[in-house]
């Protein structure tokens, strides 16, 4: 290359690097001014995300975040974002500003409480209701609360029918590539595409399960407990046994099916499998028919066992598309399987840092009427000193 090349792809180099650091310090100066202004002006923003995104709204979410988190500190790059760094917290934060220096597009992520691991699972302790968290690191327990306890965990209970898939291929009993058609008695309520699939399409068991597990969806889910069999589930958590169908759980918490609901509350393993054929006799409710105190009505693990079956299903395909709270960008690999009902919240994460360790995270709260976003925070907290 001539010296005369060079020297102009060396300026247009600094060019671009000085456009991109003043983009930068604008973007940075627009989240500073939402927190450090006295109020908020229109003017700040597009007319288009003023009509969808009002001052006033804004600035109540603004003035929430510093009454629970304190003042702003500082605002710094972070990957492709930026950290907005509140005393007690700090808050991702997404923001394109259009030609004339406007706020086009801004987005808050749940804020992550500062402090070290055994401050957020003593906060976790002192949420109300049942609590259980497990935080291992190279297969040590590194931090715990009532690791052992069993209790609701929602879609997270999916990690047991993958594993049983998994085991049923490399037995020769399925195949990932084998194509079934949907079956109408498989249609359940969403999360999920496939309940407004026809009957009859085909789908692979690896569609099925990347589909459970990456969106919860309950279609796919109630597929491959027919395609594996029940049973094979059961062996791996005997507890759930019946292991139900989200179908059938759906039923059993639908709103007038009181009595259906309380026979399954007295009834033992084996009543409860006789009452199987009931439950499918039963119309799906919709999902605004679900009773949200029926927080019994639910598949249940203990963290032990999620991180447990976490190992054992992290390096499966179908484990690595969602990677739930975690950021793909911070670790090697990330397998992420959560889960989420009225009244019942679970987050469970297998991360692998860098440098090759690995880590399991898992939280449940179950409480009628609990908010999510306080184990959220919580959860990301834990994530980051983990990082850190």
């Amino acid at each position: 290359m001539c010296r005369s090349i060079r020297g102009f792809v060396l300026i247009l180099g600094v060019l671009f690097a000085t456009a991109a650091q003043a983009q930068d310090d604008a973007q940075r100066a627009a989240i500073e001014r939402l927190f450090r202004s006295p109020s908020i002006s229109s003017s700040w923003f597009t007319p288009e995300f003023i009509a969808t995104v009002p001052a006033d709204k804004l600035a109540a979410l603004i003035n929430d975040l510093e009454r629970r988190h304190g003042q702003l500190r500082e605002v710094a790059r972070d990957g492709e974002g930026f950290m907005a760094r509140l005393e007690r917290a700090q808050v991702p934060t997404r923001i394109a500003l259009d030609s004339k220096g406007r706020i086009a597009g801004l987005r808050f992520e749940a804020a992550i409480p500062v402090g070290s691991l055994e401050d957020q699972l003593n906060a976790i302790a002192k949420l109300p209701g049942q609590t259980s968290a497990l935080v291992m690191t190279a297969g040590k327990v590194r931090a715990a609360y009532r690791p052992e306890l069993a209790l609701a965990v929602g879609s997270a209970a999916k990690l047991a029918i993958v594993k049983a898939v998994a085991d049923a291929v490399a037995a020769g009993r399925l195949a990932w590539d084998l194509a079934v058609p949907l079956d109408e008695k498989w249609r359940s309520l969403p999360t999920g595409i496939l309940q407004d699939w026809p009957a009859g399409t085909p789908v692979t068991v690896a569609t099925l399960a990347s589909l459970m597990i990456s969106i919860s969806d309950n279609t796919a889910t109630d597929a491959l407990v027919h395609l594996v069999g029940r049973e094979r589930i059961e062996a791996l958590t005997p507890r759930n046994t019946p292991f139900l169908t989200t179908r059938e759980l759906f039923v059993l918490k639908g709103k007038g099916n009181d009595v259906l609901r309380n026979e399954w509350r007295a009834a033992d393993a084996a009543q409860r499998r006789k009452l199987l054929a009931r439950i499918a006799e039963v119309k799906l409710p919709g999902a605004h028919e679900l009773d949200p105190m029926a927080v019994d009505i639910e598949w249940f693990l203990s963290a032990e066992e999620v991180c447990a079956l976490l190992d054992a299903t992290a390096a499966l395909p179908a484990m690595a598309i969602n990677p739930g709270l975690a950021r793909k960008s911070d670790w090697r690999s990330v397998a992420f399987k959560g889960g989420s009902e009225p009244g019942v919240i679970n987050y469970s994460t297998r991360l692998v840092a860098q440098d090759g360790t690995a880590h399991c995270v898992a939280a449940t709260w179950n409480q009628p009427g609990l908010s999510e976003e306080k184990l959220t925070e919580l959860y990301r907290a834990i994530l980051s000193a983990l990082r850190s």
